[in-house]
């Protein structure tokens, strides 16, 4: 028997949503959490203009989210108006959404957030004019009256998700809501240092900036100086695109993203386009698993940039995606062989005063949330041969051991980005592995087989960018028989590989001659070679994974040919190595991204003899 119900034919299908469901459905889409609630209303005062915002938060938003901004502030008759759907100051017609400069522009957030929550909003345009509170609970308006109140705007959000109580089910821990807050506030921050950034956490202080026309202060006041003093300057332009900010050099690695921050015309976006063109600047230059810093900011004419996408507006599209993957790239991998190293000074400790309301605290100079960077140093077999240059078993430890009474180092050695090597002098070689030299800076540690791997490995790039690469007939060709497997993703290849000096010709149905190698490839196997090879090339792809798979080639054919360890070179020898190192674009990282030399420092050995 069907349970099925019939439907009344007579009974009306569609029908229109009440505000109060609509603002709800709207609701879903924008508020997810939290830190959906604190983007949205921090983009609505930078909006208005705000030079301080401050936020206090209890119980990572869950309780409390309360932020005062000293912007322009509303008229007493708009304050209501805000409330409404789709009210908002930022477009008026059709054609502003193709030049949209403001961050918030849908109006949708404040009735969004007023449907799941409790606000509370005073807000004035002068303090002498007067002002307006505004109470709204659940999507119903509560109160509604005068209130005297300096210009700016307060929100307080109470309760979120109180009328409707499965949302906050998916809601986690406090520490965890205050995470993506802080996340978020990190953001605007960068975005916009000329503005005071406050936020605290049930009465913590968490972060506190001070305003700046200088980016590099406020990385640095967020993230710390070792990061700071790492970061590369990028300025470029090119057509309808500028792109200013900073990279870290390749030898500061971090095991994550979380120092990775893209800003368009302002706007803090993920997007996957520029977060490949990133990695394609830094192809080669990293090793796998580690992630560099990126603090960048692209402009151009917003009628390129569609930002409309999503309620978030985290989301972007452009309308020439291969012109600015392209931009991005290139602008990185120039920054990078120019390596400008930002200057670093000291963050200013003191700041203009700021009118904002009365309880506002003096600010600190650094935030007390910045811990130690992650830098990753790959040390390979050098951690080994240098304890035992040291007479121990690590440099971490402060003590002495009672057979060597040899003083560990305060710091490990660390990868250098930024050193001249023609100011250290060769004094030999450790193990026949490493070249040591001396300077004024200290004691420097050079991995000759990686050292050797960049030299060869921008010559040969170079040699197959201009398509002279030098060839060595072989005697005698060599004939190679693969699978039909290999020989389908070898076929397509052939002229490409001709041109790195690889010369093939089909012999039969699955065999090939090998007639020429480059002739800086001396006493190998070239019949490995070739498999090696085949295990590198794509099975088609675009020109970018082409491209990326010729570069993977060239690194292992430079790989192969470089000085090995336990290889002796005398000073001559040494020097020469040394000074094609430092003709090379990037003379501090190998092209499989480890590090070519480690520092040890001069201040570090004076203060453990005793002389500092």
């Amino acid at each position: 028997m069907s349970t099925h119900t019939h439907t009344d034919i007579n009974k009306p299908q569609i029908r229109i949503l009440s505000d109060d469901l609509a603002n709800q459905i709207a609701a879903g889409e924008v508020v997810e959490r939290p830190a959906s609630v604190v983007k949205e209303l921090v983009e609505n005062s930078i909006d208005a203009g705000a030079t301080l915002i401050r936020l206090d938060i209890e119980s990572g938003g869950k309780k409390k989210i309360r932020i005062m901004d000293n912007g322009m502030g509303m008229r007493p008759e708009e304050c209501k108006l805000a409330f409404s759907r789709h009210a908002t100051s930022k477009i008026f017609e059709f054609s502003d959404l193709e030049t949209i400069q403001s961050l918030g522009f849908r109006g949708e957030a404040l009735p969004s957030i007023a449907s799941v929550a409790k606000v509370r909003c005073t807000s004035a345009r002068s303090e002498t004019q007067g002002g307006k509170l505004i109470v709204v609970e659940g999507g119903t308006l509560v109160e509604e009256k005068d209130f005297a109140c300096p210009q700016g705007t307060t929100i307080e959000v109470a309760q979120l998700f109180y009328s409707t109580p499965a949302r906050s089910k998916f809601l986690k821990g406090d520490s965890t809501e205050f995470s993506h807050i802080t996340q978020v506030v990190t953001q605007q921050a960068l975005a916009y240092p000329a503005i005071q950034f406050q936020l605290t956490h049930n009465g913590r202080d968490v972060i506190q900036t001070l305003p700046t026309d200088q980016i590099h202060y406020r990385i640095a006041e967020l993230f710390g100086a070792d990061l700071g003093k790492s970061l590369v300057q990028v300025s470029s332009s090119s057509g309808d695109y500028q792109l200013e900010g900073y990279v870290s050099n390749p030898v500061y690695t971090r095991s994550n993203r979380s120092a990775q921050f893209c800003f368009i015309n302002g706007r803090f976006v993920r997007d996957k386009v520029i977060l490949h063109s990133t990695q394609q600047g830094y192809s080669h230059l990293l090793p796998k698993g580690q992630h560099p810093a990126l603090f960048l900011y692209l402009t151009m004419d917003p009628k390129l940039l569609d930002v409309n996408v999503h309620p978030s507006k985290a989301e972007v599209r452009f309308a020439f995606q291969q012109d600015v993957h392209q931009f991005v790239s290139r602008s990185i991998r120039e920054a990078l062989e120019k390596n400008m190293q930002a200057p670093i000074e000291a963050v200013r400790s003191e700041s203009d005063d700021i009118p904002i309301h009365s309880n506002y605290r003096k600010p600190i100079k650094t935030p007390s949330w910045v811990g130690k960077s992650d830098e990753t140093t790959s040390q390979g077999n050098l951690s080994d041969a240098l304890r035992t240059m040291a007479g121990g078993h690590g440099f971490e430890s402060q003590t002495t051991t009672p057979s060597s009474q040899v003083t560990w180092f305060d710091k490990p050695p660390i990868p250098v980005s930024h050193l001249i090597y023609s100011e250290f002098e060769p004094l030999g070689q450790l193990d026949s592995s490493f070249i040591i030299m001396q300077g004024k800076k200290g004691l420097l540690v050079v991995d000759q087989h990686v050292a050797h791997e960049r030299i060869l490995y921008e010559r040969f790039r170079e040699a197959a960018k201009e398509k002279k690469i030098e060839v060595q007939n072989l005697l005698f060709p060599l004939t190679v028989e693969f699978s039909p497997a290999e020989t389908e993703i070898l076929t397509p290849h052939l002229d490409r590989l001709q041109q790195l000096g690889l010369e093939l010709e089909t012999f039969g149905k699955n065999e090939f001659l090998l007639r020429s190698v480059p002739a800086i490839l001396k006493n190998i196997d070239n019949e490995k070679l070739l498999r090696d090879t085949i295990e590198l090339l794509p099975k088609g792809g675009d020109e970018n994974v082409l491209h990326d798979k010729y570069e993977d080639v060239l690194i292992m054919m430079s790989c192969r040919n470089a000085i090995k360890v336990n290889h002796p070179l005398n000073l001559d020898e040494i020097r020469k190595l040394i000074s094609d190192l430092e003709q090379t674009t990037m003379p501090f990282t190998c092209p499989h991204g480890r590090p070519i030399s480690l520092l040890f420092d001069m201040d570090d050995i004076l203060k453990k003899f005793l002389r500092k």
